[in-house]
């Protein structure tokens, strides 16, 4: 974006110095015609040859700035069109990020988190009610706030904590120069023809990302289903574990041989971390 811009202030300038010397050239035929327009009966023949050859330089000299100026002015057509289509891709692309890839990247990396904080919960919940009955009251706290558990709600108010971070910023804004306050893309006569061009080219992308997206969109979709199936697996309930006996002892027993010990447990960690990988990959082609 920056290079862009410099590019267009200086075919700008250029064209305003290309402008400024086309009007000096005309002054200066002006001033010859007016000359030449003096009554020539009293002038010497040498002196006329001398006004004419004058006259014809400073033609050529005017047509020459005349071409300058219209090849300058030109260039800077182009510099401002291709300007002000940076500027409004790099605008799409930040507010893209701000708005779009920070929530993505976020749910990426804290995928399963409240999954896995829910079932942590909701064992030790199952835990303390078969030990001791008498703590429903605190334990009932508990167990709200646990229900009360919600990504979206929790990561929305994490972002609104640090709005710098995840706030877009303001728009780049249009820098004219030297007096140029076309803001808008110029679809003048010489650039017309390269417009549509770059029109149709951009569309064709467009659309080709867009089916692109669509694919990678439904490929995250159904990875993200499958993690979450994997991670909020209902295997809170510890119930069994008190079966025979109220004793700590028994408990770590009984939780050893039945739960903790189970070798479905490790499979499923590699698959899941498996999964998350490929998860991990398909989000950064987004």
């Amino acid at each position: 974006l920056l290079q862009v811009m410099k590019t267009y202030h200086m075919y700008h300038a250029e064209s305003i110095s290309a402008e400024s010397k086309l009007k000096e050239a005309e002054k200066q035929e002006e001033k010859q015609i007016g000359r030449s327009g003096d009554p020539v009966f009293h002038i010497r023949l040498e002196e006329r040859h001398q006004r004419r050859s004058s006259v014809k330089k400073i033609e050529k000299m005017k047509e020459k700035r005349q071409a300058k100026y219209s090849e300058n002015k030109l260039k800077s057509i182009k510099a401002r069109n291709e300007y002000l289509l940076t500027l409004e891709a790099t605008n799409a692309s930040v507010f893209k990020y701000y708005i779009h890839d920070l929530s993505d990247l976020i749910d990426c990396c804290d995928l399963g988190y409240h999954a896995s904080l829910n079932r942590a919960l909701r064992t030790y919940l199952s835990a303390e009610y078969n030990l001791e009955t008498s703590r429903h009251e605190g334990l009932d706290i508990i167990e709200n706030a646990v229900d009360c558990l919600e990504p979206r709600s929790d990561k929305q108010r994490f972002m609104e904590m640090y709005p710098t971070a995840f706030c877009p910023p303001m728009k780049f804004e249009f820098q004219s120069h030297m007096g140029d306050e076309v803001c808008q893309v110029s679809a003048q006569q010489p650039v017309q023809a390269e417009l549509m061009l770059r029109y149709q080219q951009l569309q064709s992308r467009l659309a080709t990302l867009k089916i692109e997206n669509e694919e990678v969109k439904k490929t995250t979709e159904a990875t993200l289903q499958t993690i979450q199936d994997m991670v909020t697996i209902e295997d809170y309930d510890v119930s069994e574990c008190f079966q025979h006996s109220r004793s700590t002892e028994s408990v770590k027993s009984t939780v050893s041989e039945t739960y903790l010990s189970k070798p479905s447990i490790a499979k499923r960690r590699a698959n899941q971390q498996e999964t998350e990988q490929f998860y991990f990959m398909v989000c950064w082609l987004l």
